[in-house]
């Protein structure tokens, strides 16, 4: 990455997208993900329950390494891309992310949230993936894909709500899940 290119990567990832109001009325501010929350990563995915873990990376994972972490918070604006909500009362801990990361060359991109178990089913992760898929359609990408255990209901009723044509099939014990993205805007 040429120096041009980081600065470039630094200035879109400190982009603040304000403050999402949950339908309890809580306040939570979103940004982009940024290089420098790879201990934030780690502690968040140590607040998540083992269950939560197994859900999202259809196994066991007792701690998100400092290798992956790296790699889940540096994105490229366009091709990776990721936002974080933060705890309203500790700033420097996030409490979710979602994230999409485009098939080269194509329109596709795959899809991920994982939210805090003490936040989940209050609306964050819905509220986010409409802010990703905003971004997403800025950048070009024309479907979000995601590959779902069976057992994961939250996170296929919150795909279901985003109310898009979607394909589904099953593979194994999981169900893969395309949304188009542009038939909202039609």
């Amino acid at each position: 990455m040429t120096p041009q290119t980081e600065d470039n990567q630094e200035e879109h990832n400190q982009e603040e997208f304000g403050t999402l109001t949950l339908p309890e009325g809580v306040d939570v501010p979103v940004r982009t993900i940024e290089p420098d929350d790879v201990p934030a990563l780690q502690r968040f995915h140590d607040r998540l329950s083992e269950k939560t873990v197994y859900l999202r990376f259809f196994g066991s994972m007792q701690e998100l390494s400092e290798r992956k972490a790296k790699y889940f918070a540096h994105v490229d604006g366009v091709d990776h891309f990721a936002l974080v909500a933060l705890d309203p009362d500790e700033p420097d801990e996030i409490t979710a992310v979602v994230r999409y990361d485009r098939e080269s060359g194509s329109e596709r991109a795959e899809y991920a949230a994982l939210i805090e178990d003490r936040w989940q089913g209050r609306g964050l992760g819905l509220h986010l993936t409409h802010q990703l898929i905003d971004e997403a359609r800025d950048k070009g990408v024309r479907f979000l894909y995601a590959l779902v255990m069976r057992g994961n209901r939250r996170m296929l009723n919150l795909l279901r709500a985003l109310e898009l044509p979607e394909r589904e099939h099953q593979e194994d014990n999981a169900r893969y899940i395309e949304v188009d993205l542009q038939s909202e805007e039609d």
